[in-house]
């Protein structure tokens, strides 16, 4: 399932309680300057979440891979469900929340950050053979040979 930039608007703005009490509906008169600022200052955090992201590319040229941008609210999130539903809408209730209540601010990007190192240590590691360049895992020299210097 793909996420749009919507849907983790509407967690955030659910997460800030800022949606309308009786309808629960987020798109309101205080929020449209939200919506406004979504996908700017999601894009902001995007490049920051997509290594802990399934679908992170792993590459052999050393370039490092750029996560691709937002630009309205029905654009699809080019990373796992985990990561959209569960991390990005605390980073982007903390970067909505700056100027107005710091506080509460600190608690959602504190909590994004806590929830990305965590989602970073869950992935799968791979394994690789490790190449012998110096020749010190071959039987010409054994293991006790550099044990002190004469």
């Amino acid at each position: 399932m793909s996420v749009t930039v919507q849907q983790v608007f509407d967690i955030a703005i659910r997460l800030m309680d800022a949606q309308n009490e009786s309808t629960g509906s987020t798109d309101t008169a205080d929020t449209k300057e939200y919506r406004l600022r979504t996908p700017s200052l999601l894009n902001s955090i995007l490049d920051r979440a997509y290594s802990a992201s399934d679908n992170y590319p792993a590459t052999t040229d050393r370039a490092r891979p750029i996560c691709p941008k937002v630009s309205a609210m029905d654009d699809e999130i080019q990373l796992d469900e985990y990561i959209c539903t569960g991390i990005l809408p605390y980073g982007l209730a903390g970067l909505l929340l700056t100027e107005e209540n710091p506080t509460l601010a600190n608690f959602f990007w504190q909590t994004f950050l806590e929830q990305l190192a965590a989602a970073k240590m869950a992935l799968p590691a791979c394994e690789d053979s490790i190449d012998d360049c110096y020749g010190f895992l071959s039987d010409s020299v054994e293991y006790g040979r550099f044990g002190r210097w004469l």
